[in-house]
């Protein structure tokens, strides 16, 4: 993602100890968000330790990075937490471990009344690795699960 518009680093809130965004979280993915226009994204090398097949990342790795992209973006996109409904993930071509990708994400409906549904992309370069559509349903806060 190169332009010459300045990105915009995201910090959205607190550290809860996510294992996708925490800082803190000593197994977690410590992914960082930026944004550009209607658009979040992370340069993020998958570790060696979340492979599946030697050399290639875990497909539930891949699929936890697509879906916290998708909530950032809501988040940021649209100030509001949300909870992950559904998402699908179609794996283009494998991802590998120890290189870097981009991932983005971005809200590409916002009409029906109870969910958004986001997409996610990985990218290795100009080759898209793995793509998904969730259904992102919205909460009145950050709450624990019961």
């Amino acid at each position: 993602m190169t332009s010459q518009v300045k990105d915009t680093e995201l910090s959205l809130y607190e550290d809860l100890g996510c294992f996708g965004c925490s800082p803190t979280n000593p197994v977690g993915l410590h992914l960082r968000f930026w944004l550009r226009d209607n658009t979040v994204y992370t340069r993020y090398r998958i570790p060696e330790r979340y492979h599946g097949a030697p050399g290639i990342a875990h497909g539930g790795i891949v699929a936890a990075i697509l879906d916290e992209l998708s909530c950032v973006a809501a988040l940021a996109i649209r100030k509001c937490y949300v909870v992950t409904g559904e998402i699908s993930v179609r794996y283009l071509k494998p991802c590998p471990v120890d290189a870097e990708l981009d991932i983005l994400a971005h809200i590409t409906n916002r009409e029906h009344p109870r969910y958004l549904v986001i997409e996610a992309e990985a990218h290795q370069g100009d080759v898209i690795l793995a793509r998904s559509t969730g259904r992102f349903f919205p909460q009145m806060r950050a709450e624990s699960a019961p």
